[in-house]
């Protein structure tokens, strides 16, 4: 078995990744559980991307902004956003 050692650059996208998704789930009002069962993970995984110890793949990473019916550049998108400004980009 061998362990693999991330750089800084590669630990800090991890846990902003993490942090992202939490950011995401509170503005949509949804639990930890919620969102694990809807894209189909464990609360446990979803819990250990969300603190950074994994990343998520590119498969869960569309499937969270398919139930958050967000588009996959506004989950990168490390702005700030509230639901207001998502209904009104979704809108046009």
């Amino acid at each position: 078995m061998s362990i693999i050692k991330y750089t800084e650059e590669e630990f800090n996208h991890k846990r902003n990744l993490g942090k992202r998704i939490v950011e995401l789930r509170h503005i949509f009002g949804i639990t930890q559980e919620e969102l694990a069962d809807r894209i189909r993970i464990a609360p446990r995984s979803l819990s250990e991307i969300e603190n950074g110890k994994c990343s998520p793949n590119a498969i869960i990473i569309y499937r969270i902004a398919k139930v958050l019916n967000i588009s996959l550049n506004d989950f990168y998108s490390f702005h700030e956003i509230t639901n207001d400004t998502l209904i009104k980009d979704h809108s046009d």
